[in-house]
């Protein structure tokens, strides 16, 4: 028997695939013209040269960085939930394989892509050694964080998968963990302002700490805690891809057992969807307009989004009190707002591009064109049920950080400067999840992967504005990225018409010709 025979014919089939050979050259393409613009805008002669490699070191790893972690939500967090909907994952176990074959197989596939995009980008990250101020041993270390990075978001992303049916529920707990490991780890251990326990424990388990471990200056203090963090991260991609394949032989099967009893109780389905009395007070919108009335029925999600908020703003009210001459000041509030207000976006993109993706496959949007109600019905909707989920969580977020700004005493001109940068972030919060909605149903409608879809629409609305902020600190030479706030917001409004208007209009333009191309592909 061929050893891994779920790998080799994974490996063969993506090999050949075309995306992964535009990955490669868009990924070399990215990184090639990001190092000419670094290069050409700060001069590279003398003592300077060694400060210009350190800026395109850290410029472009940090760039690859963001790519490695979005690598888990955006290629592995459907693999197996999507075998699991079609009723395919079955059919694998009539074989002799195991649950670990195939996630391993999985795996395989999805990194093929990832892997070849991150291989073509490393050449331009050893420039800086030539240009001197980084040596080889450093290259080498963020070489082997990027790819063990990459290993841990493909594997944090099967084990959700594994976890999930849908595709969204996946897609969120994915991109939950890794923000958990990559953004709350690392906050909670500078907030620790100490090397303890507690802290050294927590950092390594995090890839961002492990990233700040491998540079030059820390990595000769902390040699010994950089290798343990290598070592712990990659027994825990290894620990989650092993739960992964045993969730996976066994999940396929109908529910059995305590599961299945709790799972058709009606207490359970109070839980999902309100008491009956709840139901009835939303009857009034199924005769108003049904897709809002549809999309408003999952109230655990509402719950659950509302109990996150609530914990993380409790826990930001106790952080002020507790240690207020850390938190009364502009990078504390810019920094806890942005860590609370991204998940919210990123939840609102995955649910616009999931949803609207799911009913184009499933064909329930065909259906609706044939009753009376109009394309614009339908997306108003759509937009109405966003609204209820996520409106009202993002203006108890923007509340409270309001407060904690007019509580700051006094600030100096860079935290005048991050203040800028956390009104402008709070003044754009509403209006980017209304262009999500947009953008997200867009490109569900139009994309036949909900991953596609949300990985375009996070790409459009909540990067490229700070992708071209950094683009333009960067050209510019001004290393005060966030004193450029009023940049940012024009960034911000101009992005967000542009595609939110260009989302619209074809929405109401090629609405049914998208819905009916199912229909016309067979």
């Amino acid at each position: 028997m061929t050893f891994l025979p779920v790998v080799e014919r994974e490996l063969r089939v993506a090999a050949r695939r075309r995306g992964a050979y535009w990955a490669r050259l868009a990924a070399a393409g990215g990184a090639v013209l990001c190092s000419a613009a670094i290069l050409l805008w700060r001069p590279i002669g003398g003592v300077l040269a060694a400060q210009t490699g350190d800026v395109l070191l850290s410029v472009l790893t940090s760039l690859v960085f963001s790519l490695c972690l979005l690598s888990g939500p955006v290629l592995t967090a459907d693999a197996l939930s999507e075998e699991r909907r079609e009723g395919t994952l079955g059919l694998l176990f009539l074989t002799d394989l195991r649950g670990l074959d195939v996630v391993l197989g999985k795996l395989a596939a999805a990194s093929v892509t990832a892997l070849f995009g991150l291989l073509a980008v490393l050449p331009m990250l050893a420039i800086p050694i030539l240009l001197g101020g980084v040596d080889l041993g450093e290259f080498v270390r963020l070489a082997l964080v990027l790819v063990n990075t990459l290993f841990l978001s493909l594997a944090i992303g099967l084990a959700m998968s594994a976890c999930c049916v849908q595709g969204r529920s996946a897609l969120a707990l994915t991109v939950f963990g890794l923000f958990l490991l990559a953004g709350l780890v690392p906050l909670f251990v500078d907030l620790r302002m100490s090397v303890g326990w507690a802290s050294l424990a927590a950092s390594t388990i995090s890839p961002t700490c492990v990233l700040w471990l491998a540079s030059a200056a820390t990595y000769q203090q902390q040699a010994s805690a950089f290798w343990l963090s290598i070592g712990v991260t990659h027994a825990l991609a290894w620990l989650l891809l092993v739960l992964a394949g045993a969730l996976t032989a066994r999940v396929w099967r109908e529910p059995t057992g305590w599961f299945a009893r709790v799972s058709h109780q009606r207490r359970w389905h109070n839980w999902c969807y309100g008491h009956p009395n709840q139901r009835r007070n939303r009857r009034w919108l199924l005769d108003k307009n049904p897709v809002a009335w549809l999309g408003q029925r999952q109230q655990l999600k509402q719950r659950l989004l509302w109990v996150s908020i609530g914990v993380a703003l409790a826990f930001w009210v106790w952080f002020r009190i507790r240690h207020a001459q850390f938190a009364d000041s502009g990078s504390t509030v810019f920094l806890i707002g942005l860590l609370l207000l991204a998940p919210l976006k990123w939840l609102a993109a995955s649910e616009a591009s999931q949803r609207m993706a799911a009913e184009m496959q499933s064909g329930a949007l065909e259906v609706l064109l044939t009753t009376p109600m109009t394309v614009r019905e339908i997306l108003r909707g759509h937009l109405q049920s966003m609204g209820h989920m996520f409106l009202w969580p993002a203006a108890a977020v923007l509340a409270v950080q309001a407060v904690m700004l007019s509580l700051i005493p006094s600030a100096t001109h860079a935290d005048r400067a991050l203040v800028g940068m956390a009104i402008v972030g709070m003044v754009m919060c509403i209006w980017d999840l209304h262009a999500l909605a947009w953008v997200g149903m867009w490109l569900g409608a139009t994309l036949r992967k909900p991953s596609r879809a949300f990985a375009g629409t996070v790409l459009r609305i909540l990067v490229a504005p700070w992708g071209l902020l950094a683009l333009t600190s960067v050209v510019i030479g001004w290393p005060y990225w966030y004193s450029l706030w009023p940049l940012w917001l024009v960034i911000c409004v101009a992005l967000n018409l542009f595609y939110s208007l260009q989302a619209r209009t074809r929405l109401h333009n090629n609405f049914r010709r998208h819905a009916a191309e199912r229909y016309a592909a067979g």
